[in-house]
């Protein structure tokens, strides 16, 4: 179905390899020697070369799948060590596609409105794949966009020739077309997508969505800027990422041409670090001056804030665990940590904190690492109770677990009927808050903190765990 791609996009179509070698007992001439193979002749084994050949380039089939997981790779040349790998990647990209498929039949066509069982899916993909929501979100998207959009895709997937990546960018670059459309790109995209690696990939899909749509750039502008967005992502010894996703390109160009003559200033006055690291601190720099209260951008601008930011309602601040047992003997060697984190925070770093004037709350971990308490000097009752929780979850509790912090997020009562009271209270998000109301799960709490939500569509139960305040989540 890919033979009408056009050459203008994509360059003449490459001569295709010569094909192997015809062995004697080859005498039919097509390809049924694969399927001999795979069924295994018990007079003649397959040779190492045979099943990498046959994997590496006919179908996937698990039979040779199970037999490449067998091979010991330190036995083998460098040559075959290649070709494991490049017949493991065919199977990866082949059970993508198997999952893909199964996902998209679970999840079947658009929901018809936002409250039916359809429109929840995602929920159930979260919980049985451990997924976030927006990661069970987006596989729930792909899957019903394969399905009914990009078919070619998807076959590509299964038979091993193409990506997750490459999928999810013909997914995302179409988005806005119609069925005739999809196919229309698919055509000039495919026949040279396993060969292409994922830039170039990028490239040649953008090329076939401009020509089969010239006139939807717009569109596609707009769309991508709908899902603007900050992610921020911890990755272990106090380190995380911060990423700024589908700016206006000139709101980019302008943050980073600040970013970049704050840096050079620095540099030039005598700042030691890379110009890499300065860039990155013009934003830290910025952070602090906010969330301290001080002027941003010079004392002589008329509309500088001169006040503390609130989050929500409530004073921006800085969660600091004590466990308790170090604080009634500091002996056991502990420190303190900012919640969230997980990561040990010293004491010179909570003083220095304090001097730059940023609002600290210290909360208190008991032996077991549940919450045992907060400072109550920053709020009233009400407030205090949602701090606590805010400091008990720290993330999310729902079914695929969360790095969502909760602050923002809804509050909700497992039991409609119980108190208000930290007991009968949980954070999740509007989503799965929409899908508890909604009917489509159950909540229950046990007497040691778990909650578990319960599928009304599959009956499945998926079990939250308190956070460890010692160990983290």
């Amino acid at each position: 179905m890919f033979d009408n791609w056009d050459e203008a996009v994509d360059g003449p179509v490459p001569a295709p390899p010569p094909p192997p070698p015809m062995e004697p007992w080859e005498v039919c001439g097509d390809d049924s020697w694969i399927d001999e193979l795979a069924a295994g002749d018990p007079e003649r084994p397959m040779s190492v070369d045979e099943v990498l050949a046959a994997i590496e380039s006919g179908p996937v089939d698990v039979a040779l799948a199970a037999q490449l997981g067998t091979l010991d790779v330190d036995a083998l040349t460098d040559d075959q060590r290649m070709t494991v790998a490049v017949a493991a990647a065919r199977c990866v990209n082949h059970y993508d596609g198997v999952k893909l498929a199964a996902i998209g039949a679970f999840a079947g066509p658009e929901p018809r409105d936002d409250k039916c069982a359809s429109a929840f899916a995602w929920c159930e993909i979260s919980g049985a794949l451990r997924l976030g929501e927006g990661q069970a979100r987006r596989l729930v998207h792909s899957s019903r966009r394969l399905r009914t959009h990009l078919r070619g895709t998807l076959a590509a997937m299964r038979a091993g020739d193409l990506s997750m990546t490459k999928a999810s960018t013909l997914i995302d670059a179409t988005g806005l077309l119609d069925v005739a459309a999809c196919a229309a790109v698919e055509a000039r995209v495919l026949p040279r997508a396993a060969a292409r690696n994922p830039g170039n990939h990028t490239s040649a899909v953008g090329r076939a969505v401009r020509s089969v749509d010239p006139d939807g750039w717009k569109a596609r502008r707009e769309q991508k800027l709908r899902d603007v967005a900050m992610i921020r992502y911890f990755h272990g010894d106090g380190v995380a990422d911060l990423l700024l996703r589908n700016l206006d390109g000139y709101d980019a160009e302008l943050a980073w041409t600040a970013a970049d003559a704050w840096a050079r200033a620095q540099k030039a006055a005598g700042d030691e670090r890379t110009l890499d690291a300065l860039r990155a601190g013009a934003v830290l720099a910025w952070a602090a001056d906010y969330l301290t209260g001080a002027p941003i951008g010079g004392a002589s601008r008329p509309d500088a804030p001169t006040t503390v930011p609130t989050r929500h309602g409530q004073p921006a601040l800085v969660n600091v665990l004590i466990n308790l047992p170090d604080a009634i003997d500091p002996a056991n060697g502990g420190a303190a940590t900012v919640a969230g984190s997980g990561e040990p925070l010293p004491a010179e770093a909570v003083a220095e904190l304090l001097r730059q004037g940023a609002r600290i709350r210290f909360a208190l971990v008991g032996p077991a690492g549940r919450l045992a308490g907060v400072s109550t000097r920053l709020h009233d009752p009400p407030a205090l109770m949602r701090a606590f929780i805010a400091l008990r979850d720290v993330t999310l509790r729902v079914p695929g677990g969360s790095n969502t912090v909760v602050a923002g997020q809804d509050l909700d009562h497992i039991d409609p009927d119980g108190p208000t009271d930290p007991s009968n209270l949980h954070s999740l998000s509007r989503g799965w808050h929409r899908a508890k109301t909604f009917g489509h799960w159950t909540v229950s709490a046990g007497p040691d903190g778990t909650i578990t939500w319960t599928s009304k569509r599959t009956g499945r139960s998926y079990a939250t765990h308190p956070y460890d305040h010692r160990e983290g989540p």
